[in-house]
Order: structure tokens, then C-alpha cells, then sequence
């Protein structure tokens, strides 16, 4: 994996995303989830694409700390992290143009 897409865990959550200067899209996965397998090349596309974020990917299975900190309890779930902390939340295999408006409307305001 790239620097701007990249595994998190319980114990690097911290560090790699809420210290983080660059905004970080983290997608809540598992590994048993047919969406979140779809999702991944489409993220990778995503943090490729642009200079100005990163991807995390955080196994619900082996991070559940996390993953309950932040509520997670559908797959995939997608969350936003700017540096203000967790700015937005979606549920769900969004397709690329929908990630884009997405992204783009919270990245700009």
C-alpha cells in the first residue's frame, strides 16, 4: 500500500488518523463483507486520484475498540476525519461518482 492508503489498528488509530494533517476517509471493513471487498479498489482509485487525503482501512473484526468508539455497525462504513476530529459518517458500498459528491461536499465546506 501506498502512504495515503494504508491498514489501521486499535493502537495506530490515534497517530495514523486523529493526529493526522491530511483529511483521512477511514472505511470500517471486514473481511466477510462482500461490499467492503468491492469498495476497496474504489478507495484506492479515490486516495490516488487525490493529493489532499488518505484512505485508512480498519478491520472491525480485529479493531473492535474502534470500531465501537465510533458506533460502527453496518459494512462498510465509511467515516471522515478532518483536523477538527470526525466530521461525517455514510453506511454503505458507495459507488465512485457518489464518493466524489461526497467527498467533495465535505472537503469544501
Amino acid at each position: 500500500m501506498s502512504e495515503r492508503i494504508f491498514e489501521v489498528a486499535d493502537d495506530t488509530f490515534e497517530a495514523r488518523v486523529l493526529d493526522a494533517v491530511t483529511p483521512t476517509l477511514v472505511a470500517f471493513v471486514a473481511s466477510w463483507c462482500g461490499p467492503c471487498t468491492e469498495l476497496r479498489p474504489r478507495l484506492s482509485a479515490l486516495a490516488s486520484a487525490r493529493d489532499t487525503l488518505q484512505v485508512a482501512f480498519c478491520d472491525v473484526d480485529l479493531n473492535a475498540a474502534t470500531a465501537r468508539k465510533y458506533g460502527v455497525r453496518g459494512m462498510p462504513t465509511l467515516a471522515l476525519f478532518t483536523d477538527a476530529g470526525l466530521d461525517t459518517m455514510r453506511v454503505g458500498a458507495l459507488s465512485s461518482s457518489q464518493l466524489e459528491t461526497w467527498l467533495d461536499h465535505q472537503l469544501t465546506n
